[in-house]
């Protein structure tokens, strides 16, 4: 693809918000500009280019090839110029960032964890945003910074390895009246809480025990949210199966008592993901050092 020289930036950056937010709609909510607005400036950009860059034969919006391109080529330019508007700007750190993280390990450890950063770099608005799927806002650019224990390898993205999370096997003292449990097959047709109802969360454990010694849970009870989950395993609901950290105030206090303390379930391994092409931002280095700064133990 041979493009022209005389390309408008403006377009340009049109353009590069529609690859990225993956609908007109999504790209002039964005640019604050109309749909119409986004849709002429891509219009306008496909008869200067003289090629197609969107392919309109399909409902979802694709990229052409030669589009794909463009908005590859566009991803570099502009985050070159947003490293060199930072470079121009005053030495203490300036700007947005939007850091994504699991639900319970933002709010376990991020809140508890986060204010040196903020009073170091009041120039600095850092947004949380904490869901489970944190890879799409990341690739649409709707997250910067990205904090996740699912393993992600998507072209563009840098991985910076953080720490390992460790699982607990629990139940409340109310749930263990009368139930003597003690070696795997113990647990045998309790009931137990789970993320989802067919019970896969319960594979770090299960996947740790010797095939033999694998037992059948019961009633199989599905909560979404860690801290829920971790709040029906304190009122009795059934066995609670929960990152360490999540539960440290819990088992210390008695309200959960620890379970098969030989076994180790699997463990989850954390890390940082961003933009490869921003990673170089002063303000993305700045919260990648402090996290990667906080030791493990203190979770």
């Amino acid at each position: 693809m041979i493009m022209p020289t005389h390309l408008d930036l403006n377009q340009l950056k049109a353009f590069h918000a529609l690859g990225t937010a993956g609908s007109f709609t999504a790209a002039a909510r964005r640019l604050n500009l109309t749909q119409s607005a986004v849709s002429h400036a891509i219009a306008k950009l496909e008869a200067s280019a003289g090629v197609g860059l969107v392919d309109r034969s399909t409902r979802e919006l694709r990229l052409t090839e030669a589009g794909r391109r463009l908005h590859l080529a566009c991803e570099e330019v502009f985050a070159s110029l947003e490293a060199a508007a930072e470079d121009l700007a005053l030495p203490s750190a300036r700007g947005r960032i939007r850091l994504g993280a699991t639900p319970e390990f933002g709010s376990s450890i991020l809140m508890r964890h986060v204010r040196p950063f903020l009073e170091a770099n009041p120039d600095l608005d850092v947004d949380f945003f904490l869901a489970e799927d944190l890879l799409s806002p990341l690739l649409r650019d709707d997250l910067d910074i990205v904090v996740d224990c699912r393993e992600h390898a998507e072209p563009g993205i840098q991985r910076l390895p953080w720490f390992v999370e460790t699982y607990v096997a629990a139940a409340s003292p109310a749930f263990l009246e009368g139930r003597s449990v003690e070696r795997p097959m113990d647990l045998q047709g309790l009931p137990a809480l789970s993320l989802d109802k067919g019970g896969a969360w319960w594979h770090r454990l299960l996947s740790a025990l010797p095939p033999g010694e694998r037992p059948e849970l019961g009633r199989l009870i599905a909560v979404n949210h860690v801290r829920a989950m971790i709040n029906g395993g304190v009122e009795g609901l059934g066995l609670l199966l929960a990152p360490t950290y999540a539960v440290t105030g819990e088992l210390e206090r008695g309200a959960l008592v620890p379970l098969l303390p030989g076994i180790r379930p699997r463990e989850d391994r954390f890390a940082i993901y961003q933009k490869r092409r921003r990673s170089s931002l002063g303000r993305h280095r700045l919260l990648t050092d402090f996290l990667l700064s906080l030791a493990p133990a203190e979770f």
